[in-house]
């Protein structure tokens, strides 16, 4: 395959990407609403770190050319981008 073949591969990933943290906002808005009647604050540090502790226990298992800190990074920008949906 040739460098365009690639691009075009990774934007229809881009597009599933799009679609699937969408998909993960609308669940977090639902959770922030559950949150909003029990009186609960949206950052939930202990759920956060189990997040990511989880998401670098799966990198080093599937031992992909990303680093467990380079999915770390991606899921802390995720959390900090969904927080802001749940508010």
């Amino acid at each position: 395959m040739d460098i365009n073949e690639w691009r075009i591969r990774i934007d229809e990933l881009n597009d599933e990407l799009m679609s699937l943290l969408n998909k993960r906002a609308t669940y977090a808005a639902e959770i922030g609403k559950i949150k909003k009647q029990k009186g609960l604050p949206v950052f939930d540090n202990g759920r956060e770190q189990s997040v990511l502790n989880l998401v670098a226990e799966k990198a080093v298992k599937a031992g992909g050319p990303l680093s467990p800190e380079s999915f770390q990074n991606i899921f802390r920008v995720i959390m900090e981008e969904t927080r802001k949906v749940e508010e």
